[in-house]
């Protein structure tokens, strides 16, 4: 498993990791685990059929509009969690970091944000835990499940994103490798405007990442 310690900034960084678009899962998923699994994977892939629906666009109702809001939080998430939901099934990963940044530093930074992940996983899911439970009796309301999606995605979510960076600092084996892409990256934020969204394009494109380019400019802030 590859994960790339990706530049956000001069001096800030975030580890990335891009699945493929046709990841295959398991038919029969063994095991409570698995099976949860199964449950996310069914989950998202609803979502995002949620989102191309014409319906879903052209809804102007109040609860039309209350759709479209949880279906693209959701979307979000899936995104910004997919990293450790992937490190939960994982033995071994190559950190790749920029090669103008020690190997052990990056590590470290690495892990102590893999820490704090761990942490606000476990009180999110203990707050949606409850939230779930409150929920079970709107399951009853007719009409597409999305609102029902929301606190099972939740809790399946912040448990596999607390297990998987969990899993990070304890089990997986880690190799760094140094990548100078990431450090031309890192370079791409002493630049402005449209030379700097270009630098990152070029980067994306050469590390074949084909979501980077939307992370990092998401993710910089406005003063990098």
């Amino acid at each position: 498993m590859d994960v790339y310690f990706v530049p956000i900034g001069r001096d800030r960084f975030e580890s990335y990791f891009e699945a493929a678009d046709d990841e295959p899962e398991p038919a029969e998923p063994r095991g409570l685990f698995a099976r949860w699994r199964a449950k996310l994977t069914a989950i998202i892939r609803d979502v995002e059929r949620e989102r191309h629906e014409a319906h879903l666009a052209d809804g102007a109702g109040l609860m039309a509009r209350a759709r479209r809001w949880v279906v693209r939080w959701i979307a979000e998430r899936i995104a910004e969690q997919r990293l450790l939901w992937n490190l939960g099934g994982a033995d071994e990963a190559t950190l790749h970091v920029p090669d103008n940044l020690d190997g052990a530093v990056a590590e470290r930074m690495m892990r102590d944000a893999m820490k704090r992940d761990a942490d606000r996983h476990l009180r999110l899911l203990f707050v949606h835990a409850v939230g779930l439970l409150l929920s079970v009796p709107f399951v009853i309301i007719p009409g597409p499940n999305v609102f029902g999606y929301f606190f099972t995605f939740t809790v399946l979510g912040h448990y596999m994103a607390w297990r998987g960076a969990r899993r990070a600092l304890s089990r997986i084996k880690w190799t760094v490798v140094s990548n100078p892409d990431l450090s031309e990256l890192r370079g791409a934020f002493a630049l402005e405007g449209a030379a700097r969204h270009q630098r990152i394009c070029d980067v994306a494109e050469r590390l074949h990442l084909h979501r980077l380019a939307h992370f990092v400019e998401r993710m910089a802030s406005p003063t990098a």
